[in-house]
């Protein structure tokens, strides 16, 4: 005789691999919290893949730009062992006698108009090819002049580009510390470029960008967010009646910078002892073959990838320096010259510190307190 099922009664259910047995409604929960963290999952996965193809284009986009200022560019693939400690200068120009060079004391001093606020002021590898710690440079492809010992053009030109700030009012600028450093890093990793296609853009982001293409575009990544940023802090502080409270106490203006005349160029440099070095010598040091050798020599003492250098707001777009960054850029302590530097201008040990070449600094000198790595 066949069993008859009560209709009150639940219907049996096949049990899980687990051996538990679930009612519908529990099965249909399941089912439900599964496709949800299936769907979160492959959400999450095809954030990554954008954001790693984001990254792409911008190396592409930087490539490009690259490409477009020097046709002749080759893009040199180094790995952070191959760079550490090491000046990719010419072996000629680096054991090449300072002899053969002229000063740029025959340029006409141009005077600094700056007024400073005297109680404001206190006591005082080629990027393309190298992600590491960005150092590498491909002097092969440098502009002709660069390579003249005894030319002072780019001094000549960054004294008048200097001076177009005086021309701007606070209005005219932007003072945002967001809007400019989303401007630095954009700049670097996409081109500059991104400036015409904005339906405001600052003028000393200009300027900067002039800079950067004369002097610094074939250092590596670090070398330009640290120069760059740290020069439009001051184009800034100028420009707003010269306040320096925006820009480390290293960086505010000398004795001899509030009252002698000078290069307007010997202003942007963060060492105070070498700013006093240009004020009094009247800046005959700054010879094209001079920004040669700082556009490559230069070193930050950057312990993390340069991905850990900056971060992308999602809310908004827009690039930033990460904190950990940040500490470092107000650190005078970090700033460094490798060695090829000095072997070349060897007076200039007094003013500025050396990279060790034996044990990279990177290595050496970690932070105090150690960031946490941050993610990009």
């Amino acid at each position: 005789m066949a069993t008859r099922i009560s209709p009150d009664r639940p219907i049996p259910t096949k049990p899980w691999t687990s051996g538990r047995v679930l009612t519908p409604a529990q099965r249909e929960r399941k089912r439900y919290r599964d496709r949800v963290s299936k769907r979160q999952k492959q959400e999450k996965e095809k954030e990554s893949l954008n954001n790693l193809h984001s990254q792409v284009a911008a190396l592409h986009r930087l490539l490009q730009s690259q490409t477009r200022l020097d046709p002749g560019l080759q893009s040199m693939a180094m790995s952070s062992e191959e760079s550490i400690g090491s000046c990719p200068l010419p072996p000629s120009d680096i054991h090449s006698s300072l002899h053969d060079e002229e000063p740029c004391s025959t340029l006409a001093s141009r005077p600094s108009t700056a007024l400073f606020d005297l109680e404001t002021v206190a006591p005082s590898r080629q990027t393309l090819g190298v992600w590491g710690n960005g150092h590498s440079t491909a002097w092969s492809t440098i502009s002709p002049s660069l390579q003249d010992s005894s030319s002072c053009m780019i001094l000549e030109f960054t004294d008048e580009l200097l001076a177009q700030w005086s021309g701007l009012s606070i209005l005219d600028i932007c003072s945002d510390d967001k809007l400019n450093e989303d401007a630095i890093i954009r700049g670097i990793l996409e081109g500059w470029h991104f400036l015409e296609d904005r339906a405001y853009s600052c003028p000393l982001w200009k300027i900067i960008s002039q800079i950067d293409e004369r002097i610094f575009i074939q250092s590596g990544v670090l070398t330009r967010l640290t120069m760059l940023s740290t020069i439009l802090k001051m184009l800034v502080a100028m420009t707003y009646q010269n306040n320096f409270k925006g820009v480390p106490p290293w960086y505010r203006p000398r004795p001899s910078q509030l009252h002698l005349p000078h290069n307007r160029t010997a202003d942007y440099f963060a060492w105070p002892g070498f700013r006093e070095r240009l004020v009094f010598s009247n800046c005959e040091i700054l010879t094209d073959r001079f920004f040669k050798y700082f556009a490559s020599c230069f070193r930050l003492s950057w312990p993390h990838s340069i991905s850990n250098a900056y971060e992308i707001n999602p809310g908004n777009g827009l690039y930033s320096f990460s904190e950990a960054f940040s500490l470092h850029l107000v650190d005078l302590s970090k700033w460094k010259m490798c060695k090829a530097f000095f072997s070349v201008f060897p007076a200039l040990e007094e003013d500025m510190a050396s990279e060790n070449v034996t044990s990279p600094s990177f290595f050496t000198l970690p932070p105090d307190n150690p960031p946490p790595v941050l993610s990009i």
